[in-house]
């Protein structure tokens, strides 16, 4: 075998959610156009190898249909670029098994990586010893009989299966247990090929996991669905890697300061309102030989942004909420739009619109919010039949808590799709308690909750506290009146 110092170019993606609806709107047409634009991106850029670091689907049990055009956009790119290299891994959203059973759509699966659930080896006495299988794990590029990098094709990793590995006895903690993982890798990579052991080649990780410090965007707020810092990863695991190609994250970002060596390369299509001003695309990642004449490589890279095929149209634009007179003038102005351009500027589609409208009684033309509603509503029919798909409308009561919240607490829609258990709880207990904060008390049992129910667990007690969290959140009891129930139930 031999190896050029020439430079390489890879295509980074994640995070594509497959099958995912908007208020139960289908988006199958937006996915095709963004398929069109992912196989001409390829077209353009020629890059050796295309990473997708995890979220394929939306769902851990995705349709027929998301699966089929899954399969599909891999065969028809293999099929237009058959020299391409695909590693693809799971993320959170996904199912392993399901990843790693994509195979079957496959016309050929040469220059093709699947991994789904984390590959191990089991043996010794009982299954006593777990081990990596790299051979599953670490993934030569060739090109010939050119070694050009070698990637680990890492999938997402929960807490069970990294801590379960013989290499993490003893360990118990997640980001050691995962930097030791990913470390293993490497000194395996160093020992089976000198030329990354020489820095002659680049040797590329891929993960999905929230890494400490990373820029959570609108639309990512409160994604990692993690309680205490579980979970997530700082970037000094991947120490010894010439790139990271992350998923999870839906904002492009750089995780260390004037690098580009550990980096998200966000969705390459709008999951959701949160992802409202934000330029969606896919990453074009150079390495090139360091001008110095030392062992790797300097790293660039080129941000491809996808026009969006449909619209998202969030009134009012800057956030928060609109009164009716602004409401109803900036729906005057979309009524008013020519629906032949409206569909020629949406071909995925008819645009997506989302209304946040405030009632304040003391100045509304209205009498009572029920009429506003029935008025907003009637405009919004007429307008949905020409122009959109109404994706939510809430007209929020102006109240002195409402009202102080406006900018922050009532722009729910921006992460409903994304929000965890703890983030709902909070803001339904300041709507049932007047803006009022949670008390660390009720947080603290709140999160033994949510950690019993992700882990489908039932400990002595929980039914009981189960129950009255539910009666303080409603106002069936009051907050103050909670502290005693709670000692009652721990005794």
């Amino acid at each position: 075998m031999t190896s050029e110092n020439t430079a390489l170019r890879i295509l980074h993606t994640s995070d594509w959610h497959l099958g995912k609806r908007l208020h139960d709107f289908d988006r199958s047409r937006e996915y095709e156009y963004f398929r069109k634009s992912l196989l001409e991106s390829i077209a353009e850029g020629k890059p050796e190898v295309m990473l997708i670091a995890g979220d394929i689907f939306d769902n851990v049990t995705p349709s027929f249909d998301a699966e089929k055009f899954f399969g599909n956009t891999l065969n028809m790119i293999r099929r237009e670029n058959p020299d391409l290299h695909i590693v693809v891994t799971s993320g959170n959203h996904d199912s392993g098994r399901k990843i790693d059973n994509i195979s079957i759509y496959m016309e050929t699966c040469d220059r093709l990586r699947i991994t789904g659930e984390l590959p191990v080896i089991i043996s010794g006495e009982n299954g006593s010893v777990m081990e990596p299988d790299y051979e599953k794990l670490v993934y030569p590029v060739y090109n010939g009989e050119t070694l050009r990098a070698v990637i680990v094709s890492m999938p997402f990793l929960t807490p069970a299966g990294v801590s379960g590995l013989t290499l993490n006895s003893g360990v118990d903690d997640y980001e050691t247990a995962v930097r030791n993982l990913y470390q293993s890798c490497l000194a395996c990579i160093r020992e089976r090929y000198p030329e990354a052991r020489e820095g002659r080649v680049p040797v590329i990780a891929m993960g999905h996991f929230y890494v400490k410090n990373s820029a959570i965007g609108e639309q990512d707020e409160n994604k990692v669905n993690i309680l205490g810092g579980e979970g997530q990863v700082s970037a000094q695991i991947f120490d010894g890697y010439d790139y990271t190609a992350l998923g999870h994250i839906h904002l492009r970002q750089n995780i260390i300061e004037n690098s580009l060596a550990i980096r998200y390369s966000g969705s390459p299509l709008p999951v959701n309102f949160g992802e409202l001003n934000y330029s969606n695309g896919v990453d074009m990642v150079d390495f090139r030989p360091s001008s110095d004449g030392k062992a790797g490589f300097a790293i660039s890279v080129q941000t491809k942004p996808f026009k969006r095929s449909v619209e998202f149209i969030r009134i009012p634009q800057r956030g928060g909420a609109a009164g009716e007179d602004e409401v109803f003038d900036i729906l005057d102005g979309l009524s008013a739009r020519d629906e032949e351009n409206v569909r020629e500027k949406n071909p995925g589609g008819l645009p997506f619109l989302s209304v946040f409208a405030l009632y304040d009684p003391e100045h509304s033309a209205f009498s009572t919010s029920g009429e506003f509603r029935d008025v907003l509503e009637s405009k919004l029919n007429n307008l949905a039949g020409r122009l959109a798909r109404i994706c939510d409308k809430n007209v929020i009561l102006k109240t002195a808590a409402s009202f102080r919240n406006n900018n922050g607490d009532q722009d729910i829609q921006d992460l409903r799709d994304i929000t965890d258990p703890m983030t709902l709880a909070e803001r339904m207990y300041r709507e049932v308690n007047q803006g009022g904060d949670m008390s660390p008390e009720l947080r603290a049992l709140l999160s033994d909750i949510i950690r019993e129910a992700e882990g489908t667990q039932e400990t002595s007690g929980s039914k009981g506290r189960k129950k009255t969290t539910a009666k303080v959140m409603t106002g069936e009891i009051t907050s103050e009146a909670f502290g005693k129930s709670a000692e009652s139930i721990s005794e």
